[in-house]
Parts: C-alpha cells; sequence; structure tokens
C-alpha cells in the first residue's frame, strides 16, 4: 500500500497545474493572435506543454513514477542550464543561481525518504 502524499509532492503538484493551465491560456491566447506560421506552431507547443503539464501533475498527485521521473529530467535540465548560467553569463548570473536553488529543492522533495515510499506504493 502506498504511504500518504507528502507535503511537498502535494505542493509541486499544485504548482505544476498553475503552470499547465496559465500555459493553456497562454497557448490558446496565442492562437487567437498568431501572425504567420511561426506563431502558429508556437502557439501549439506552449498549449501542448500545459496540456503535458496536466497529465503529468495527475501522475504526480496519484504517486506515479513516471511522472516523478518526468519531473526529475526537466528538474535537471533546468539545474544544468542554472549552472551553465552561473559560469558563462556574468550579467544573469542571480537568475542561474535560483535555477540551481530551486532545482536543488525539488529534486531534494521528488527524493526525499517520504516521497520515495509515495510513489513505490
Amino acid at each position: 500500500m502506498a504511504g500518504s502524499r507528502p507535503f511537498g509532492v502535494s505542493l509541486l503538484t499544485i504548482i505544476i497545474v498553475i503552470s499547465g493551465i496559465l500555459g493553456i491560456i497562454a497557448g490558446i491566447v496565442a492562437l487567437l493572435d498568431f501572425g504567420d506560421t511561426v506563431g502558429l506552431i508556437s502557439a501549439g507547443i506552449v498549449l501542448l506543454v500545459g496540456v503535458i503539464y496536466l497529465l503529468v501533475a495527475k501522475g504526480l498527485w496519484n504517486g506515479s513514477s513516471g511522472a516523478r521521473l518526468v519531473v526529475a529530467i526537466v528538474t535537471v535540465l533546468s539545474l544544468l542550464n542554472g549552472i551553465w548560467i552561473l559560469f558563462t553569463a556574468a550579467g544573469q548570473r542571480w537568475s542561474g543561481l535560483f535555477s540551481v536553488i530551486v532545482a536543488l529543492i525539488v529534486l531534494g522533495i521528488l527524493y526525499s525518504r517520504r516521497a520515495t515510499i509515495f510513489f513505490r506504493g
């Protein structure tokens, strides 16, 4: 039997749901206001990513290890990007540092002992 959902996992799920909803809204608005083919494609991608966010959030909420893996992969990419920014973009070091800190917090939540029990259940 799965353990109870840790607060951190619930919080991450809610943040991902909000991001997904905002992405869907932005995609729809962009679709209504596209000016060329590139704009239409970009709007479609934003809309698709919003839908994917909602699917991943549902998986996290239900304890899906696949959803956990998707979030972890995206978070590791964000971590690597933040490290890259720290060492290559002098004017954006605070942004890079913020990305690194957030990524480490997300990974810490996803792979905490309680979260591991929840996702293995």
